[in-house]
């Protein structure tokens, strides 16, 4: 029998939940009774994410809640409020929405690199994930992501390492997840297409000159010629993740 979808959203959302099922289940990343903080930036990925995981609490047989944490700031520091129309599409997910300001430590200079900036929104989102209630941080890392990371890595230290899919911080206190690590860029952007996912425009002023956009670069040139580039990079980097299943 053909399922019958009530839109195209709904089609894309059936089978790119399967991708993240399977990420869930791989790492065991979603327990019964989670409290999850979705880090949510207004990009494709992260709406996305929120999008999905919204979708798949009515099929998983572990139920759990969300909360949208959104950080307001970027590499140039603290501020930026979020637009009216994002936070209205938030509030139609029927998901909690808490912001709070960049936190920055004592001396940080700015404009901070890709990796000082993520490091410090990280913070923030774990400092709101401690006021609400949530043991769980998921963030829209997709397999491109992994990818890249692994080949800055490589370039940088000589390690062939990427980002954790899970990873437990402060003595289990909170544990962070990446559901997206299985799914491809060009799917999530024809799925924030589908949905009509009100993304916000990235303004970041180091994005095109980071090391991470050089990455993006030589990624794309060499998936011209090895169309699974991406996927091996990953999985190569993947099994030569040291085994520390705790960060501070």
């Amino acid at each position: 029998m053909t399922k019958k979808w009530t839109s195209e959203a709904e089609r894309h959302a059936f089978f790119l939940s399967k991708k993240v099922d399977k990420a869930i289940r791989d790492y065991d990343m979603i327990a019964e009774g989670d409290r999850i903080l979705v880090g949510v930036s207004g990009g494709k990925d992260s709406l996305s994410l929120l999008r999905l995981l919204v979708y798949r609490i009515r099929f998983s047989p572990a139920k759990y809640s969300l909360v949208v944490g959104h950080v307001r700031g970027d590499a140039r520091g603290p501020g930026c409020e979020m637009p009216d129309t994002l936070v209205r599409w938030i509030e139609g997910e029927g998901v909690p929405l808490m912001e709070r300001d960049l936190i920055l430590p004592e001396g940080e200079e700015l404009p901070m690199n890709c990796e000082r900036c993520g490091r410090n929104r990280r913070r923030t989102l774990f400092e709101i994930a401690d006021e609400h209630g949530c043991n769980k941080l998921a963030l829209g890392h997709h397999l491109e992501d992994f990818a890249h990371t692994a080949l800055m890595n490589l370039f940088s230290s000589g390690k062939l390492e990427t980002m954790a899919p899970k990873r437990v911080y402060f003595g289990g206190r909170f544990t962070l997840i990446r559901p997206l690590l299985y799914l491809r860029e060009h799917e999530l952007v024809r799925f924030a297409r589908s949905c009509a996912l009100p993304v916000l425009p990235s303004d970041c002023p180091v994005a095109a000159t980071s090391d991470r956009e050089a990455a993006r670069n030589l990624m794309h040139s060499v998936s011209r010629d090895f169309r699974s580039a991406s996927v091996n990079i990953v999985k190569a980097a993947l099994r030569n993740q040291p085994r520390v299943d705790e960060a501070e």
